[in-house]
């Protein structure tokens, strides 16, 4: 699947906050953040950019996508959550919040 900069941003930029949210980040789900890196094709000038996104604008551009990205997209969240072996609270509400 194809995404745009600023489609690759966001997703990157709620991943990170994805693998943060337990407030513990496992090697696997390092490991598992390079994988989606690769999956999205987003380069490490992009990445660090996304960074500086706030929350809400790249919840606008998920939401923004047609329905086939948007559910290719949750798919990389919920293997992002269930990198760890432990899917908590705190990742599943993050999901539902930018999915909603």
């Amino acid at each position: 699947m194809v995404f745009a900069s600023k489609e690759k941003k966001a997703i990157n930029c709620l991943i990170v906050k994805l693998m943060k949210a337990d407030g513990h980040t496992d090697i696997s789900e390092a490991i598992k953040l390079f994988e989606i890196s690769k999956i999205i094709d987003i380069n490490i000038n992009e990445a660090d950019n996304s960074l500086q996104i706030p929350f809400d604008e790249a919840k606008v551009i998920l939401q923004n996508m047609k329905p086939a990205k948007k559910e290719f997209v949750r798919n990389l969240f919920n293997e992002m959550a269930m990198s760890d072996g432990n899917v908590g609270n705190s990742e599943n509400e993050l999901i539902s919040n930018i999915f909603s």
